[in-house]
Parts: structure tokens; sequence; C-alpha cells
């Protein structure tokens, strides 16, 4: 059975959203789907109110920010892998929500430069819950940080499959 070509288009359009995304925009980020479930956040310019904080000297990039790049990538990367399912082509991709349960990061070393990545990659995702891990680049490719975390998803409640 062929699913409706228009079913594919609005999961593009969704996707194609997602650098409008407030939670992007308040930071100067921009997503970028690597693959099905593997997803780049990238900070192109740091803003002087991104340095320092923790007793830092300010040339560093703020703890906090590089836990905000890490939610995003390893949450979109969740997206990406929940949009690939065949129930997204039931659902309004538009609808589909998940929420951070537990984001664990670990700091390695202090994130000096100008740009940044946050590598999000799914590692189990099933209707429910979805596991995620990732690494914080500086421009040198240096890693900066780790993380790992567990995501809660929410289908439409339009959705005609039972839970898996």
């Amino acid at each position: 059975m062929n699913a409706d070509p228009s079913k594919y288009r609005r999961i593009a359009e969704c996707k194609q959203q997602w650098n409008e995304a407030a939670f992007l925009k308040a930071q100067g980020l921009e997503v970028e789907e690597i693959a099905t479930g593997e997803v780049v956040v990238r900070l192109p310019q740091v803003l002087p109110s991104q340095r320092g904080g923790g007793g830092s000297t300010g040339h560093a990039l703020n703890g906090g920010v590089v836990a905000y790049m890490f939610d995003g990538a390893l949450g979109w990367a969740i997206i990406s892998s929940l949009l690939a399912m065949p129930e997204a082509l039931e659902i309004d991709p538009f609808e589909l929500r998940q929420f951070t349960i537990n984001l664990d990061i670990t700091y390695l070393d202090a994130a000096i430069g100008n740009r940044f990545e946050a590598h999000g990659k799914v590692v189990r995702v099933s209707r429910s819950t979805a596991f995620a891990e990732g690494r914080f680049l500086d421009a040198n490719g240096k890693v900066c940080a780790t993380a790992k975390g567990i995501w809660r998803v929410f289908w439409p409640r339009s959705i005609s499959t039972t839970p898996r």
C-alpha cells in the first residue's frame, strides 16, 4: 500500500521549519538533519551574552548554552527518527511532541572559540520513549562535551495504531 505523497510533503515542510523555531532563534542557532535520527545544531557566531559564567574569565562558551544546544540536537534527532516511522504518515507532523526526561552532560574541556556544533544521534526510539547521545565540538573539531538523554514521546490522539 502506497502512502499519499502529500503526507511526505507535510513531513518535509515540518523539517524545513525547524530553523524558524523560537528555541533556535533565541540563541542564534541553526539545525541540520544529517541523516534519519542524526542532527547537528550549530552556533555559527557566539554572542557576548553566551560567554562566561560559573567563574570563567568570559572567554569560554557558557555551559548553559552547551546544554541548550544538546537539548536541541538530541531532541531534533529524536523527532527525525519519529518522523521516519510509518505512524508519522498517519498524523500531522506538527502535532508530534516530545520532552526531555533526563539530559546528562559531561563537560570535558572549555569550549573556546567562535563557532560550535552539538551533534545528536538516536540510540533507540519507540512510540513512547527515545534515547539519544551526542558530542559538542569546537571550530577545530575538539570534543568539549558529551551528552546522553531520555525523551518522552507524545503522538497526537488521532493516530489509529496502538502504542508499541
